[in-house]
């Protein structure tokens, strides 16, 4: 961000302002849409996004939201692309003269999606021609804010390469998301807003967009027989064909640095996480999170609402960064919770619980494993 900017005092970890070169590339016109990502789903068996039954967020044209970082890289795996960084996304929005917004240096209320417009839902993709980027990007201001490649370092700038820049080097769960939502305000939707979130997070107002670098799409048309993954000489990230699936190709990497969990009977037990919170619901406002601890060490809870009184999910950590359980509720149209599904640290189900509601509250939970097999009662 240009130090004589405005919005410099607001976006803090946005400086200094600095040159970077990238290789030529190619990015998505609009963010992936729910129509595209149930391709994805269908074909894969992959989870469905977290928002899917909420109407507010299923029209087939609207970008896909409630998926996480490593949702976003199996989708753009499988779809032979992969997530941007935050470089290539800066550039694909700001152009090379500096201008703070797709469109100029000046926020338009009527160019985008975000909170003065009190839509409080994405709308579909490519609804705001005149928001278009410098490339003829769409939606790269406000709607659903997207993920990017890297890991998040919020002095990351100060010592960044200056050739494609990929973000810190060191093992991090901490992501990055750009282009602010239909919740944020000016400052937020500009092309030189970062935020930092969880990569284990799915939000209702975070989408993605897919890029492919021209020298990846080259290597790409030129794979043949059991050549079928090529690594770009300069970005390091894995390009894949028809030969390999995604899902085979994230089986083969890494799983960020978190602890084991076991879908064992003390793992049950911390399922009950909302019974042990001093919190009231009705007070959240959109996307918002409670920490239940927030001391060096000591285990804690992270809750996420997608609206008042709703959580979107809810994590477990053992230490600060070592992450137990991943828990998510299902509602159903009258907003009760009845279902719970919970995932371990690299993202599997390990069980679900079918409540049994009276009155809108659980009385009984049926929990069964990620086969479907029966396990017992959760006792209320």
């Amino acid at each position: 961000i240009p130090a004589e900017s405005s919005l410099a005092d607001k976006l803090s970890d946005a400086v200094p302002e600095h040159m970077a070169y990238l290789d030529a590339y190619y990015i998505d016109k609009f963010e992936v849409t729910n129509e595209l990502y149930m391709k994805y789903v269908e074909k894969t068996g992959s989870k469905t996004p977290l928002f899917y039954s909420d109407p507010k967020f299923n029209d087939p044209k609207q970008p896909v939201v409630g998926v996480n970082y490593k949702d976003a890289l199996g989708y753009l795996l499988w779809s032979g692309k992969r997530l941007p960084t935050e470089a290539e996304w800066e550039k694909a929005a700001r152009g090379t003269d500096r201008r703070l917004y797709p469109w100029g240096n000046d926020f338009v209320q009527a160019h985008c999606n975000s909170y003065p417009n009190q839509l409080k839902a994405p709308v579909p993709v490519g609804n705001y021609p005149d928001g278009a980027s410098p490339y003829g990007v769409m939606d790269m201001a406000g709607n659903v804010s997207e993920w990017v490649f890297d890991g998040y370092g919020k002095d990351y700038y100060v010592n960044s390469p200056y050739k494609n820049p990929q973000g810190p080097t060191e093992t991090t769960v901490a992501r990055i998301i750009r282009g602010g939502d239909y919740n944020s305000d000016s400052a937020f939707v500009s092309g030189v807003a970062r935020f930092q979130i969880g990569e284990f997070s799915a939000f209702p107002n975070v989408g993605l967009r897919g890029v492919v670098s021209v020298e990846e799409l080259e290597k790409l048309f030129l794979i043949t027989g059991d050549d079928a993954v090529k690594e770009a000489p300069v970005s390091g990230i894995t390009v894949i064909s028809k030969e390999k699936t995604a899902l085979d190709l994230l089986s083969q990497k890494e799983s960020p640095r978190i602890a084991p969990s076991t879908a064992s009977d003390s793992a049950f037990k911390k399922v009950r996480y909302f019974k042990n919170l001093e919190f009231d619901g009705s007070k959240c406002v959109g996307s918002s999170e409670i920490h239940r601890s927030r001391r060096a060490g000591a285990p804690y809870w992270k809750i996420y609402f997608h609206s008042p009184g709703k959580i979107a999910q809810a994590q477990y950590y053992d230490k600060r960064e070592d992450l137990q359980l991943h828990i998510e509720p299902v509602y159903d149209t009258l907003g009760n919770e009845a279902q719970i599904k919970l995932y371990d640290n690299k993202g599997y189900l390990v069980y679900r619980s079918e409540r049994v509601l009276e009155q809108g509250r659980p009385v009984k939970g049926i929990l069964y494993s990620a086969t479907g097999d029966y396990l017992g009662e959760e006792k209320f």
